[in-house]
């Protein structure tokens, strides 16, 4: 299943979350709603008409990046899908987002600005709210 991972710069509301999500993957895609992992995965025992084809986790996360905002799509894992839609976000959102870069370094990421710049920055556990 490919999975996104963002850490929003500010807080946003459910209505900018959802209508940035929905613009990106298309009205035809069904699109599910989660405020935890946990509260995710007791959902996919649950019967439905309908089966899901995108889950979206929406938690609170620091101080420096409010939001953590998690992605789950049928697929493989993609850097530059995961790219395309953090950009796509960023400008529909107006916000900055951070998403990995894939590097063994483990404090290199990336930084979509909400102009669509892509930019390589430099972050510690402590700017991403990871308490020792």
């Amino acid at each position: 299943m490919g999975f996104f991972q963002l850490f929003i710069d500010r807080h946003l509301d459910i209505e900018a979350i959802q209508g940035a999500i929905r613009d990106y993957f298309g009205p035809e895609r069904a699109i599910a709603y989660f405020s935890s992992k946990d509260e995710m995965i007791e959902s996919w025992g649950a019967g439905s008409d309908t089966p899901l084809d995108v889950h979206v986790v929406v938690e609170a996360l620091s101080e420096t990046y409010p939001l953590l905002i998690e992605v789950w799509q049928p697929g493989p894992d993609s850097l530059e899908e995961e790219r395309r839609f953090a950009i796509y976000f960023s400008k529909a959102a107006n916000c900055r987002s951070i998403i990995t870069d894939e590097e063994l370094n483990p404090y290199s990421w990336y930084c979509v600005h909400p102009s669509g710049t892509v930019e390589t920055v430099y972050l510690t556990d402590a700017d991403m709210g990871v308490k020792e």
